[in-house]
């Protein structure tokens, strides 16, 4: 190993930077979640944080996952709030009467999810609402649905960044 990069490990871990969930210091070490519920009025979205969320939580964190009888806590993620905002509209198309309003030209989609990790002991160890906003331009070719799978997959990375310790 060569001098400097001794030294760099040494000062980060001189620092008290750490790696991991600190989780597994707990006693948790494998995880079951629950399918995302869905409180909001937007339906079918929590299928989308769910599908993220299953992808993303071995990769980022360091839980393995696990079938509810045996894994060391149970992750409960709930869709609380989802809905979509008009930044600007369209200017309306005179050559077609057809259409009688103006397109969303920019809009945004904003969400929350509320999470608890329980241990099988029942006590909660994290518990914690995240909030998401994603924009999308028409004239870029982004829609409502492109936002929506944005906003799944960024709101599935907090939840897995939210079993981190300090964040």
């Amino acid at each position: 190993m060569r001098p400097v990069t001794l030294l760099l490990a040494f000062a980060a871990t001189a620092c008290g930077y750490t790696t991991g969930s600190g989780l597994r210091e707990q006693g948790i070490h494998t995880v079951a979640f629950q399918v995302v519920g869905n409180d909001s009025y937007r339906q079918r979205f929590e299928v989308e944080i769910n599908r993220f969320l299953a992808r993303e939580l071995p990769v980022t964190t360091d839980l393995m996952l696990a079938d509810r009888g045996s894994a060391d806590a149970v992750l409960q993620v709930v869709l609380t709030d989802a809905r979509e905002r008009t930044l600007v509209r369209g200017i309306p198309d005179r050559t077609n009467p057809d259409i009688s309003f103006p397109r969303v030209r920019e809009g945004a989609l904003e969400g929350a999810v509320w999470l608890r990790l329980i241990d099988r002991d029942g006590r909660v160890r994290i518990e914690r609402r995240l909030l998401d906003r994603t924009e999308f331009r028409a004239t870029l070719g982004e829609n409502l649905t492109s936002a929506r799978a944005e906003m799944a997959e960024d709101l599935a990375r907090k939840i897995c960044l939210a079993l981190e310790d300090e964040f």
